[in-house]
């Protein structure tokens, strides 16, 4: 017969309301935490509805363990010790091992009717219904960190009720609590939320956490150029990269294979959003997390920093009803950022918006967003072709990448779609060659493309120490037809200072050559005209390359010669 879950002495069914004011005065009283910290908090609490716990360690407020140590007083309940083999046991056949991961909670024993379960919330009420549910059993609460929990599970397969056999795994069951153990050390823990902090503070995109043979290189990318992170690192390599693995929900026992995961938490109160990578190498894992920080990031047209040239040509080319509309350049040169910041501009509630991503990078309000998972046969191929049917005025196509997704793109644009996608070539020419290469007959390639947008990120001149500099009177004079007559010789080098780091530079902005589709080019193409020729007839009808947008642009003064030199060249002068 299903009984009533009970719990500890005090009671945690009394609610939240009444246990988290108790437990943060309890943590003040003890020094772990003081009162401004815990105002800030507990408004975080008021705002998200997270569990007080919860917050405390997502803001690097107070450390995982002492929270749960102190919550496990405050409720009168045990504080569990996980260890050992993760198992779940025989008769808590009803349990599977995703129910324990989605609600953070691990049974510990079964004995004279009960199941004692171990969890990060115990306030959590469904949770503890569901398992007295499920198993016919009384349910004893224990209090655990939720990373413990999450590295107790990780060894589970999903779907499995018992720990992967040993042919699965790369380590032994003793190296696993080995790297449990170390992963779960306060140490750890702050050095990988400090540095989280750090990146966010520095706008980092993205940190690199590389083991060498007798020490760990970490590294953060700023404005594109990779910076060296000063911070110590705390703990072993493989404590470093478990704890990422455990935030990530990754096989912490599998080191021999890359995995991919994701992270969603709170970084000194700004929502952040982590693609975590992993890598087998030398001298242990390679990790790499690329920050995606949706509340600093302004996804519109004004943020790009594009010249009034070229964001005259990209407005004209998505202001049709119909038609292809392409942004290529290598990876890291801001294309989806640039896609996104069209469809915020055409953003309107009479008309539908769709994108087919890979990854979905940013939630965009107002767009139906669909992620690739070809592990489960959503191809970019299945997943647009469905898109399809549900009539989207305006498809964002996250790559097209071969003919099938070409194709498609093709026919959505024929058949009165407005498509927005990107490709990999190298200037907006080139994307003509390329999309005939992929098979793409030269007639529809003329009648479906609106515009192909080339786009480089230059890194822009501090404006706290750039200095006044003149480039040499002979590449002045080589440069200035270039420069234009409208623009002020304004020419500047870097310095270097606190506020950008030392190096000289800070933000960056997009550079783009814009070639629209017009009856010219149109001809071209289907008179099977080589990629120069049609590269001349874009520059006749005032197509400025990415060389000549990067020489206004230097001499305005946002950005170095130097600079312009080492993203674009001289190529296509």
């Amino acid at each position: 017969m299903k009984t009533q879950a009970k719990s500890g002495a005090a009671r945690p069914s009394d609610g939240r309301s009444a246990v988290w004011p108790v437990l943060g005065e309890t943590l003040v009283t003890r020094k772990h935490l003081n009162e401004a910290k815990l105002s800030r908090a507990m408004a975080s609490v008021q705002k998200t509805g997270e569990s007080l716990p919860s917050v405390l360690v997502k803001l690097g407020l107070c450390p995982e363990d002492v929270v749960a140590a102190t919550l496990a007083d405050v409720l009168g309940l045990q504080l569990a010790k996980l260890s050992g083999t993760p198992r779940i046991p025989a008769d808590l056949a009803g349990l599977r091992s995703r129910f324990l991961l989605d609600t953070n909670v691990v049974p510990l024993s079964v004995s004279d009717g009960a199941v004692v379960l171990a969890m990060a919330d115990p306030l959590d009420e469904e949770a503890v219904n569901a398992v007295a549910y499920k198993t016919g059993l009384q349910v004893t609460r224990a209090v655990a960190t939720r990373s413990d929990i999450r590295a107790w599970l990780s060894a589970i397969r999903p779907g499995q009720d018992t720990v992967a056999d040993e042919a699965s795994v790369s380590v032994s069951d003793n190296d696993l609590e080995r790297l449990i153990d170390l992963a779960r050390g306060a140490p750890v823990i702050r050095w990988v939320e400090d540095v989280l902090a750090m990146a966010v503070e520095a706008k980092a995109s993205d940190i690199h956490i590389e083991p060498e043979r007798d020490h760990v290189r970490v590294r953060m990318r700023l404005d594109g150029a990779m910076s060296p992170v000063s911070l110590p690192v705390e703990g072993t390599p493989e404590a470093v990269v478990s704890r990422i693995k455990i935030l990530a929900k990754l096989n912490i026992a599998e080191r021999r294979l890359p995995q991919d995961g994701r992270i969603r938490t709170a970084v000194r109160g700004r929502d952040i959003d982590l693609r975590v990578a992993t890598m087998p190498s030398l001298h242990g894992e390679t990790v790499t997390l690329r920050l995606l920080d949706q509340s600093a990031t302004h996804l519109d047209f004004p943020a790009l920093g594009m010249s009034d040239h070229a964001l005259g040509r990209l407005k004209d080319a998505i202001a049709k009803p119909n038609g292809i509309t392409l942004v290529t350049g290598p990876t890291g040169s801001g294309k989806t950022t640039t896609l996104y910041a069209a469809l915020r501009h055409l953003m309107s509630p009479q008309v539908k918006f769709m994108s087919v991503e890979d990854p979905v990078e940013y939630e965009i309000p107002g767009v139906s967003q669909i992620q690739v998972k070809p592990e489960i046969g959503m191809t970019f191929a299945r997943a647009l072709r469905s898109v399809l049917r549900h009539n989207p005025n305006v498809l964002m196509i996250g790559e097209i990448r071969d003919l099938e997704s070409a194709s498609i793109a093709v026919e959505a644009a024929l058949t009165g779609h407005m498509v927005l996608s990107t490709i990999h070539t190298n200037n907006a020419p080139a994307t003509i060659t390329r999309l005939l290469e992929m098979g793409i007959e030269d007639y529809l390639v003329a009648s479906t493309v609106n515009a192909i947008s080339a786009q480089r990120l230059v890194r822009l001149l501090c404006d706290k120490c750039k200095r006044a500099e003149a480039p040499p009177a002979a590449l002045q004079a080589k440069l200035a037809p270039m420069a234009g007559n409208a623009f002020r010789a304004n020419w500047c080098v870097p310095v270097g200072c606190e506020h950008c780091r030392g190096t000289g530079y800070r933000g960056r902005m997009s550079l783009a050559e814009i070639m629209p589709m017009s009856p010219a080019i149109e001809a071209a193409i289907t008179e099977k005209a080589p990629e120069s020729r049609i590269r001349a007839i874009a520059r006749e009808e005032g197509m400025l390359t990415l060389f000549e947008e990067g020489v206004r642009a230097a001499a305005e003064g946002k950005t170095s010669l130097a600079e312009i030199y080492s993203v674009i060249g001289m190529g296509a002068t």
